[in-house]
Parts: C-alpha cells; structure tokens; sequence
C-alpha cells in the first residue's frame, strides 16, 4: 500500500512538474535556466540517490571508469538542461531552433529521407525533442513513438510534439509497426530512441563488451519499409546541440541479420556517448542482471523522459 501511495504522489507530482513548465518555461529568462539547471546538479549529487548510483553505474560501464562527482555533476546538469529546453521549445522561433542545431552526416541523411526513406535510431543523449522539432522546421517530417504512461501524460506529450511538428503514435498501439512503415512510405523521417530495452523483447548485443538487449523496431521498420537506417547521437556543444549522424547501416535478412544491425546501433552509440558521455541521460538499469528484472515491469520502444 505504502509503495502504491508513493508511485501515486509520484505521478502526480511529474505531472505538476510537466504542466507547470510548459506553461512557465517558454518566459523562463536563460539566466534562471542556468541557476536552476547548476543549482540543481550541484544538490543532486550532494544528495545522491538510488537514480544517482544508477547513472554512476552506467556512466562506468560507458567509459570504463568509475565517475567522480565532477562528471556526474555534469550529467545531472545536461539532464536538466534538457529537460527545460523542453519546456521552453514551443516559445522557440524557427530561427532559434536552426541556430542552436549544428550536424555531421547530414547529407546522406537528407538524401534518403529524399529517396528511398529514413529511419533514425537514437539514444537517449541530449535533447532528442530538440533534433525532431530541427527536422520538422528544416523540410523533414518526424513520425516516432512515445511511451504511453497514464492518459492526461500521453495526450500533454503528443500536444507537446505535435506542436514542433511531429507524429506521435503510442507504444500500446498494436498497429505502430505497419504504422511506422506507412509514414516511411509517405516521406516521414522515422525517429526512434533506442537504447533502453523497455519491454525486455530486444535482441542481444554488446556495448563496449558488455552484454545489453536493445530494442530491434528501427532495423524492423527500415527493412519492411525498404528505408535507410542511420545511427545519431546528440550531445551539447556550447549552448548548441551537435547531431552527429553515423553511416547507413546495411541490411541483413533474418534474426541473424537483425541482431547484426542493432549492433552496429550499438557501437556507434557507445563510441559517440564515450565522447560526451555526461549527455547520456540513463539513470535507469541497463547493463547486467539488474536491467533484465526492472524492464520486466516497464513498458518499452519508446522514448520517455
């Protein structure tokens, strides 16, 4: 009882929080972004936390040190920099946006997208709101999922990507996958988050020789849908955010092949993250047995905050 009262207040305190800062954070000034976002980081780590020693753990599995608390600092702040970049997106110009975005591999993106179609398999590093809402103002219509948690959060979220002009269908529709494949078919660019394996279907791979399961939609739908897969990895540069888009990832038939594309997902993901890897927001399991118990409960293939 006591633990369903506390997943309760916490629900209903995200979704204060969520509600609170899209009505406040598109007249949010930058230097009281800033404030909260360092005075945050700063108690965070002070105060630490089961969220905290998670993020720690993946931090050292990334970049095969144990962190010290300059670094987690670092995470907590692009963590938070992110999440109220979210909130003051919809106050954002199209100008604005284009400025704070700077790429690498655009090109051969653009020209699938063009072409044959593209789906964009991303990890959860650095504003991945901001790289869709980039893609919709610059001429590249976004199709993604997103994790449907409990009604009033689901329909805030879709309004929120809506608005910088993305599709958003449900992880629970049981039509995302044709659906996925039908927005490919009409021009979309099929955006997807994919390192978390919510759901505990993903196939097995390994991350910097670490066994993970990630999840396979993205190489599913660009091989039903004929698309180009690319792997992308954002991080903060500045006061920017760089995408740094990886080369096509081959198609390969069968389970065989599948498993060998979300491997090359993964390892271009951890050779980005290692270079940024204060960007990676995962404070959830990921690596090892533990991971494999707490995504049992969840919901996956889709992105949450």
């Amino acid at each position: 009882m006591a633990t369903t009262s506390s997943d309760q207040l916490a629900r209903w305190g995200l979704r204060l929080l969520y509600r609170s800062g899209w009505q406040i954070g598109p007249r949010l000034p930058e230097s009281a972004q800033n404030l909260i976002i360092n005075l945050g980081a700063r108690i965070a780590v002070a105060r630490g936390g089961r969220h905290l020693d998670q993020f720690a753990e993946n931090l050292r599995y990334a970049t095969g040190r144990r962190p010290d608390d300059q670094l987690l600092r670092a995470g907590v702040a692009s963590y938070l920099r992110n999440l109220i970049e979210a909130f003051a997106l919809p106050g954002w110009s199209r100008s604005k946006i284009i400025g704070r975005v700077t790429t690498s591999g655009e090109g051969d993106l653009r020209r699938a997208a063009a072409g044959e179609g593209a789906v964009v398999a991303l990890p959860h590093s650095g504003n991945w709101d901001l790289a869709g809402a980039w893609a919709c103002v610059t001429g590249m219509a976004v199709s993604t999922v997103a994790e449907q948690l409990d009604d009033p959060e689901f329909a805030a979220f879709t309004t929120f990507r809506e608005s910088l002009g993305m599709q958003v269908i449900s992880h629970r529709d049981p039509a995302a996958l044709p659906k996925l494949v039908t927005a490919v078919r009409d021009g979309r660019v099929v955006c997807l988050v994919a390192d978390r394996d919510l759901l505990g279907s993903g196939v097995p791979v390994t991350w910097n020789a670490h066994p993970v399961r990630m999840p396979a939609g993205p190489a599913l739908v660009a091989r039903r849908s004929g698309a180009a897969l690319f792997p992308m990895v954002g991080r903060y540069h500045g006061d920017g955010l760089q995408l740094d888009i990886g080369p096509r990832i081959r198609h390969r038939p069968g389970r065989d092949g599948l498993i060998a594309m979300v491997q090359e997902q993964a390892d271009y993901f951890a050779e980005q993250i290692r270079r940024a890897p204060q960007d990676w927001h995962l404070m959830q399991p990921f690596f090892g047995a533990d991971r494999v118990a707490a995504d049992s409960t969840t919901s996956g293939g889709a992105d949450r905050r």
